[in-house]
């Protein structure tokens, strides 16, 4: 016969039992809330939230600002290291979302990004037209998600041709598979790489 409580009312594992599954419940029913406010939080509804859940509030929007310092403090560390591109001399642009390269003698291209939704954006890559077919494009990006991948960031590209001097899509597409770019059927007109992805994709199918 199973051990009772007091009362001898009912056996103490069916209490446990019973105790486990309410604690269950409520951890459950925590991350729900947990959930519905971190999404109200997005969508502007933040009086509401602080009114009804204030402790609750102010725990999500501290994690939400210490993650979002910690992407600004992964967007420039790989702005400091994409400044290093072998063979190339490189300054930032006046508006922080330009990196320029040069030679001894011109200025040879540029790259545009920004920081978005905790994201490292890729808005291109423009290489003169004297200096394409030389692998600059190629020793650009490579420095780039070499730098990602050390802190551990995607970088999403929006990726378009510059002018009729510019690579078609498919070349552009093929440029970026090789290192390590990915497209994906919910961004059908970007792609993306995960940090450490492996380079040379451009054999491998897309995914979609």
């Amino acid at each position: 016969m199973p051990y009772t409580n007091r009362e001898g009312l009912r056996p103490i594992y069916a209490q446990s039992a019973r105790e486990n599954e309410l604690l269950s419940e409520i951890e459950e029913l925590e991350s729900e809330l947990r959930a519905f406010v971190a999404v109200a939080l997005q969508h502007g509804m933040r009086v509401y939230c602080e009114t009804r859940h204030p402790d609750l509030t102010r725990e999500i929007e501290a994690g939400i600002q210490r993650s979002r310092e910690r992407a600004e403090m992964k967007y420039a560390k790989i702005l400091a290291q994409i400044l290093r591109v072998p063979g190339l001399h490189a300054t930032r642009g006046e508006t922080e979302e330009r990196t320029y390269y040069r030679t001894a003698e011109d200025n040879v291209a540029y790259i545009e990004h920004a920081l978005q939704k905790k994201r490292f954006i890729l808005n291109g890559i423009w290489v003169a037209p004297a200096y394409r077919g030389k692998g600059i494009a190629h020793r650009i990006l490579r420095r780039l998600v070499e730098a990602a991948d050390e802190t551990d960031f995607g970088i999403a590209l929006d990726h378009e041709p510059f002018g009729e001097e510019g690579l078609s899509r498919e070349d552009l597409v093929a440029f970026y598979n090789r290192h390590g770019f990915q497209t994906h059927a919910g961004k059908a007109e970007g792609m993306f790489r995960f940090p450490r992805t492996p380079l040379d994709l451009y054999a491998r199918p897309h995914m979609v």
